[in-house]
This record gives C-alpha cells, structure tokens and sequence, in this order.
C-alpha cells in the first residue's frame, strides 16, 4: 500500500515539475509541434515513472537541438554564393603570303586550334566577391585568368580588388573578349595596352552611373601564373576615366556617346623595352603562332608612358568605335622617343539589334538577337533569324621614330558575325596584312579565319 501511494506521490511531483521549468511556451517561439517519440523497446519494464524519464530526456534533447538551430540561425552562419562561367572557341586559320613578306617574316602555318577553353566559378558573401577563372588553350595549360578576391560598397572607392585581372586601359582591352566585334582585340591592346597582372585596384561610377573611374598598382609584367620574381621588380600605375555624354535610358543605351582617357606609368623591367606587333589574327597556344610583322628590338630604358583615348557611338544598328595610344618612352641612349597605334571600326547589324554596353564599368556587353537562331517554347521548336552584323576595321602600328625602325604595319578587316543565340556566335574576318619592315623588305599577307563561340 505505501509502495502504491509512493509511486503515485513520486508521478504527481514530475509532472508538476516539468510543467514548471520546463513550459510547452519555452520551447520555442514557433507553434508546438509533435515531438518525435522514443524507441521502446517491449522487453524493457513498462512502469509508469521509467516511461516519464524516458519522455523527459527525449524532451531535453529536442530543446538542445533547437537552441543550437537558434544560435546558428542568429550568428548568420552562410557560405559565398557559387556560380560556374565556361568559354569554348575552336578556330580555323588560312593564310596566302606574298614574295615579300615572306622573306620579311617567314612561312606562316595555317590550322586548327582552341584559341580559348576557359572554365571559371564565382561568387558572393555579402560585400566580398572572389572569381577564379583558368584556361586550358593559352600557354600555361592552364594560365591564371582572373583571379582575385574584392570587397564592394568600399566608401568613396566603391570596388577594391586585389588579385590577378586587366588593367584598366582601352575600351577593347577592359572588355571580355566575348563581347568583342572581331575574332581579335585591335592592335591597340596587344600587345601595347597591358593585359592581366597582378595588383590591387578601385573603380567606381561618377556623374550618377554616366562616368566610370579605375586606378590601381601593378606588377608590371606577370606570368601565365600571375607571378613576377625579380631583384628589381618593375611596377605600373594605371588608371582609366569614361564618360557618357548622351546615352538613352530608355532604350537601355541603343542610342549612346561614349569617351574615355586611360594612363599608365610603367617601369621597364631589366632596364629594356620591346614593342613589336603582329595582324589582329591568332590561333593555339604556341607563341608567337602568327609572327611579328614589326619590331623594335630591345630598346635600353627604365621608364615608359601609354596615354590611351577611347570614343564608341551607337545610333541603333550603327556603330562607330576608335582607339588611338601614344607611347612615350624615356630611353638611355638617345632621349625620348614616341610610337603610336590606332583602330577605327564601324559595325553595322542587318537584323536590327544594337550593340550592348555595361555603364557600371564602361565597357562592351552581351549582344542579344531579337530572335534566336533555334528556341524551345512551349515545348516546341521554332526558328528565327539570330542576329546578322558586318564590320570593317582599319588599324595602324608605327614604331619608327627617333632613330629607331620598328616598322609600320596597317591592317584592314573585314568581319561578319551570326550571333544563334545570346550564348552561341560564329564569326568570320578576312585580314588583310601590309607591313614595312625593319629590313626594308615589305609585302602583303591575308588571312582568312572563322570561329565557333559558345560561353555562359
């Protein structure tokens, strides 16, 4: 009889208890949902107050786990964002040489090759930003493309990257090569404008997202591998400034005006520089797979200048665009001495769309067709045009100046794109190649290429 009435005195006090210290309210702010019940197993006793303990610990357990799920969710616990980018161009490359040129430069081979094989990720967390990018068809198979770590909302310098990118100098240079008109970048970028290298830079909008600002500090010269290792390591200063006076929001910049002004301070590595070009044509990974149809030789100096200026206009379908850069170099031997290099294409598209441009950064953007080449709707398949656009470009090279006779080298391209879809392109570009060489000996050279393009 005490046995009974102690068990049931002992029941009585633990159910109190729990309703007291541990209420159904405190569990959580969310409403009460059934808790898991614990195993049983049948062969254990089935007394009363080992199935209240049981019930008590399973309830203890459930509130510790929901604290921790509390506790994660208060300190934010998160990771970066994860995006994947892929670029793929398979290229075909002929050529027909005069006499002339070669003698001047040599056999120049034709193929096929991967002139890009390019695969990247991306991503955020909250203000920070990262991208590592490779390629699989330039030289270093694979080369560092762009990879760097970044922090935005920066006050008064808006973005701070450090890591391995462009330099901001030229319109053609600073954008991606996808979005480019030709199957090469004009002879104001390579290689004159500087290309990737490892540094640390800021850009931001000006004159309410109209003007773009870039400045930052370089390795003057970095590897495939985005390294530079000498006893007298060479730097570079860089800067770009972009303006548009007109461009239509409405349209989302089908009608614009763009200017812009780049600089750059460079010191010569090893106390040399080199300047030397080649036709806005290239395939594979070996270098220089197309030759250099003008050089400078090496030229003793310890500093040299690059004073770009940009100008791109759109009026719906039509376009016009021009680079020009000075090259001021401070020679030891016999002063200062100046070479100069310029583009001016037109463009036009036959299928009505407009060439696209970026106003965060000033640069060139995806073209979209009006109506793609193949896409699904509806389960269906229909056809369209894509997007039909013809270009022409006129370029010159001239490193004769000062007593020095790099050559001269005027290049005319002809070039036709077929844009399937926003993603996929084929483009086509005769060029035609005139050089005067150091040696004198001169003559013409034509190349025919075509391209298939497919990124996201």
């Amino acid at each position: 009889m005490v046995s009974v009435w102690g068990r049931q005195l002992l029941r009585f006090m633990w159910t109190t208890l729990l309703g007291v210290v541990i209420p159904p309210v405190a569990w959580s702010q969310e409403p009460p949902t059934a808790v898991e019940q614990p195993f049983v197993d049948p062969a254990l006793p089935s007394d009363p107050l080992t199935d209240l303990m049981r019930r008590v610990t399973n309830l203890e357990e459930q509130l510790q786990k929901a604290k921790a799920a509390e506790r994660q969710q208060a300190v934010g616990l998160s990771k970066p964002s994860i995006n994947w980018t892929m670029q793929l161009q398979t290229d075909f490359i002929t050529n027909s040489q005069s006499a002339g040129n070669r003698a001047a430069v040599g056999e120049i081979p034709t193929g096929i090759a991967f002139r890009r094989a390019r695969t990247g990720v991306y991503g955020e967390y909250g203000p920070w930003e990262y991208r590592l990018a490779m390629d699989y068809a330039l030289p270093g198979r694979p080369s560092f493309l762009d990879v760097y770590a970044g922090l935005n909302e920066v006050p008064y310098l808006g973005h701070l990257r450090v890591g391995h990118f462009f330099e901001p100098l030229g319109l053609e240079q600073y954008s991606q090569n996808r979005y480019l008109t030709f199957l090469e970048r004009g002879v104001t970028s390579e290689p004159f404008a500087p290309g990737r290298n490892t540094g640390i830079m800021a850009n931001t909008n000006w004159a309410g997202n109209r003007g773009t600002w870039a400045a930052g500090l370089f390795s003057s010269n970095s590897n495939f591998y985005g390294d530079d290792t000498a006893n007298n390591l060479a730097l570079a200063v860089t800067g770009r400034l972009t303006y548009l006076p007109w461009y239509d929001e409405a349209t989302n910049g089908r009608h614009l005006l763009h200017l812009g002004l780049a600089y750059s301070a460079r010191e010569a590595r090893h106390h040399e520089v080199q300047f030397r070009s080649r036709p806005e044509i290239r395939f594979g990974a070996a270098d220089p797979n197309i030759p250099f149809f003008v050089d400078t030789g090496r030229i003793p100096a310890n500093f040299y200048q690059m004073i770009g200026s940009e100008l791109l206009l759109v009026q719906g379908p039509f376009s016009i665009q021009a680079e020009y850069i000075l090259l001021p170099v401070s020679t030891l031997d016999r002063g200062a001495v100046y070479f100069q290099v310029w583009y001016v294409l037109g463009s036009v598209f036959l299928t009505g769309e407009h060439r696209a441009y970026r106003t965060t950064t000033g640069v060139l953007e995806r073209v979209s067709p009006r109506r793609d080449f193949i896409k699904r709707e509806g389960g269906t398949l229909s056809l369209g045009p894509g997007a039909w656009e013809l270009a022409v470009r006129f370029s010159h090279v001239d490193l004769n100046n000062g007593g020095i006779t790099g050559g001269r080298l005027s290049d005319i391209t002809v070039g036709i794109n077929w844009y399937l879809n926003p993603y996929c392109r084929v483009t086509s570009n005769y060029v035609h190649a005139y050089q005067s060489a150091t040696s004198g000996r001169s003559g013409p050279a034509d190349f025919w290429g075509i391209r298939f393009n497919y990124d996201f």
